[in-house]
């Protein structure tokens, strides 16, 4: 039988006076410390959706976080590639109406996030 615990936690008191586990995902410090962007936080649902058995995979092996911010930047950078693919066929309007531009760029961000969900995001890694 087993009497040694399975892991050595360090514990941090907080200013409550409470004790909390300093609790490391992966092997990274700094990975598990970024933050998260849209499309890394969509990738993860979707796994939770329609993928479970390779998240817990993921988590397991310590690798999420990696994965999560991998699949952001990946977005990320596709995204700014493709509103300048779109901006080339459909060019800003050549008036002086700030709405009629802000719209015209919104519509263009939004159709570049609506291919990246499809490309990117909805992909299993």
């Amino acid at each position: 039988m087993r009497t040694e615990p399975l892991m050595n936690l360090s514990y941090r008191q907080a200013e409550d006076g409470m004790m909390y586990p300093e609790i490391q995902i992966s092997q990274e410090v700094q990975t598990d410390k970024t933050p998260v962007g849209k499309f890394g936080r969509a990738w993860k649902a979707y796994m939770m959706e329609h993928h479970p058995h390779r998240l817990s995979e993921l988590i397991a092996q310590g690798e999420i976080n990696k994965m999560i911010l991998q699949v952001d930047e990946e977005a990320e950078n596709r995204k700014e590639a493709l509103i300048q693919e779109l901006l080339s066929a459909q060019p800003m309007p050549e008036t002086e109406d700030t709405l009629e531009r802000a719209d015209h760029m919104n519509m263009i961000t939004l159709t570049a996030e609506e291919i990246i969900q499809s490309e990117v995001v909805l992909k299993v890694r």
